[in-house]
């Protein structure tokens, strides 16, 4: 669509299964589109429609952006089983928390979710509601022994960036994915420059998980690189001249200019 949604990058975070170090991030579009508009948006400046469980509808219901009585997410019915219902990438939904009665209609074949009680209701595809967007995103250990520039900028060429471990579930992600690392610690995107430290990717250090009390103030200036500790599972300051493996963020979906290692 030639039209851009205003978007609100609501940041919550989820392991899309057991066993995996795969995890999603949703993205909030205030703007009205009927569910087959908001499909084409969400192909077109993410990966699709959400696709959510129960615990996250509650969250992303609570969303203080959300002032709509409904929004989108990416379930509608099967085309050839009228009775089943699907995800936008075509998995099979199971589990769905629908609200009381529904679903009611087999003319209704799109599934909009009612934000004060977080329950799922069959829609008409032309309403034009907000809808919630989302990105797969996984963590991938490199195996070679580089400088912390060296890393970001291998990162950078071959995935996404170095990895910011800015949440509780990607730290979980993070301790199993680095298990088979060749280095005690393992560059992540953390940086420290003009008195503060930063993650790489432009988001402010808001969740913190320092191998100290508190987050190191004024590190020596060989120590402003951030490392994952795969040990003690925490950060710590390190010297951005050693030479380490190191965790990426890469895109699910592949895109061409990816490679794997």
């Amino acid at each position: 669509m030639a039209m851009k949604a205003k978007a609100t990058v609501f940041l919550f975070l989820c392991f899309l299964r057991l066993n995996t170090s795969l995890f999603r991030k949703h993205y909030y579009m205030k703007e009205n589109m009927t569910w087959p508009n908001a499909q084409q948006y969400c192909r077109k400046n993410h990966d699709d429609l959400s696709t959510t469980s129960s615990v996250e509808l509650d969250r992303l219901s609570a969303n203080p952006k959300v002032v709509s009585d409904f929004y989108w997410i990416g379930l509608q019915r099967d085309a050839q089983s009228p009775t089943l219902w699907r995800w936008s990438g075509g998995e099979n939904a199971t589990n769905i928390m629908w609200d009381a009665g529904q679903p009611d209609s087999l003319h209704e074949k799109c599934v909009a979710v009612l934000k004060s009680n977080s329950k799922v209701h069959d829609s008409p595809c032309f309403l034009s509601i907000p809808f919630y967007c989302m990105e797969d995103f996984e963590l991938i250990l490199v195996q070679q022994e580089n400088m912390w520039e060296e890393a970001l900028e291998y990162c950078r060429q071959k995935y996404v960036d170095l990895a910011g471990l800015n949440s509780g579930v990607i730290m979980a992600v993070a301790k199993d994915k680095s298990t088979p690392a060749l280095t005690d610690d393992v560059w992540i995107g953390l940086r420290f420059i003009a008195g503060y430290w930063f993650w790489v990717n432009g988001k402010n250090v808001v969740y913190k998980a320092w191998s100290e009390e508190d987050e190191p103030q004024c590190p020596a200036m060989n120590q402003r690189c951030g490392v994952y500790d795969r040990k003690k599972a925490l950060w710590k300051p390190a010297d951005c001249e050693q030479r380490l493996n190191f965790l990426c963020i890469k895109k699910s979906k592949s895109t061409p200019n990816e490679s794997s290692n």
